[in-house]
């Protein structure tokens, strides 16, 4: 079958000096960087302090794809700069990458930039870190247009700032805007609170993607004592927080206020979806007269709502069967240590038993779409 592979969440490997050479120059004393402890051991920094989560000289797992991650994991074992894949860097590599795993398009998302947002409590400097991150990317994809698609990163402490990053990265030609699943102010995004940034989103028709992030108030780094976590551990409990925001737009009746507004659910696989969508059913049907939504919950999620899934998930099938293929997107997850080599092999096996029609849709057409792309 001849389809349009589009790969909706593929990470880059910034360098470790984009900060300080794309932000603004009265910030660039505090802006994110790569710094080193007393033991020499790399740890990620923003406004003078340690980002929690991220210390103890193991930054070099996020380039790990198909390797053994243990060496990775041992503190200073492998440094960020060691670590570094040349498609993880460089944008020409990349489309090579590409074409040897047969991908088309890949929506391009940050690595050490999901990392440090929930740490950082000045707005006027998260911000400023997100206009360097997002003029680096527009760089970074700017030789490939056809083929690298930039997300423009979008800060939520001061929704005045967010707002206005979203119009600017419109215009520089964004097809998408992220946010992070450990927001700063630990509220979530379905909250009235978040309402303006929505309506100028809806406002520009441009889809608002969740995105896990890494940071003290995620779910396991909240509920689990830190000496105990794994690597395994918090990729297992990627899918806690994005469940929270996306059943808080639901709830809150969002969709109701922005009708046309798009959300995008990344990396946390789709399995737990027609389980909870169930639920949600369920309970709406037992007590949903208390709850601010004028619609079913399954109404809002097709209508509103995209999911992107892991190419080997086995239980994609499933979800794609009961609720559809038209909100179903992939993605490779590269360089990650958690991401899998031969991603279009593995999707093409998994989707095989599904009609043509649902595997195109879930293959390349749904982003097209979505995302609005050239293609």
């Amino acid at each position: 079958m001849d389809a349009k592979m589009i790969d909706v969440d593929g990470h880059i490997m910034e360098p470790a000096d984009l900060w300080q050479e794309y932000i603004e120059p009265e910030y660039r004393d505090r802006a994110l960087h790569i710094a080193r402890d007393d033991k020499g051991l790399e740890y990620l920094s923003i406004d003078g302090h340690e980002v929690e989560l991220m210390q103890g000289g193991t930054l070099g797992a996020f380039g790990a794809i198909g390797k053994d991650a243990r060496p990775y994991l041992t503190p200073g074992m492998i440094s960020w700069k060691e670590a570094m894949v040349p498609g993880g860097y460089d944008p020409h590599e990349r489309v090579k990458v590409m074409d040897s795993e047969e991908i088309d398009i890949t929506i391009v998302y940050p690595t050490l930039g999901i990392c440090w947002e929930h740490d950082c409590q000045d707005a006027k400097l998260a911000a400023a870190c997100c206009r360097a991150y997002n003029n680096w990317v527009f760089d970074f994809c700017r030789p490939h247009p056809d083929r690298l698609v930039p997300v423009s990163h979008i800060p939520t402490l001061d929704l005045d700032e967010g707002i206005k990053e979203l119009k600017r990265t419109v215009k520089l030609g964004a097809k998408a805007v992220m946010i992070n699943s450990v927001p700063p102010n630990n509220l979530p995004y379905g909250l009235p609170h978040y309402d303006r940034l929505w309506a100028a989103a809806q406002d520009a028709d441009i889809p608002v993607s969740i995105h896990p992030g890494v940071g003290k108030g995620c779910y396991w780094a909240r509920c689990y004592p830190a000496e105990y976590i794994t690597t395994w551990w918090s990729f297992v409990l990627t899918p806690p927080d994005l469940i929270m925001h996306f059943t808080s737009f639901i709830n809150e009746g969002t969709f109701d206020k922005f009708p046309k507004l798009k959300l995008v659910i990344l990396e946390s696989g789709i399995g737990w979806l027609v389980g909870l969508v169930d639920r949600m059913e369920e309970k709406y049907d037992v007590n949903g007269f208390t709850a601010r939504m004028k619609l079913r919950p399954k109404e809002y999620v097709t209508n509103n709502c995209w999911f992107s899934m892991d190419p080997d998930e086995r239980l994609a099938r499933l979800s794609i069967e009961v609720l559809g293929a038209d909100r179903f997107l992939w993605a490779y997850d590269y360089p990650h240590s958690d991401s899998i080599l031969n991603p279009v092999r593995e999707l093409r096996e998994n989707m095989g038993p599904l009609p043509e029609a649902d595997q195109r849709k879930v293959f390349g057409e749904n982003a097209i779409k979505l995302y609005k792309l050239d293609v």
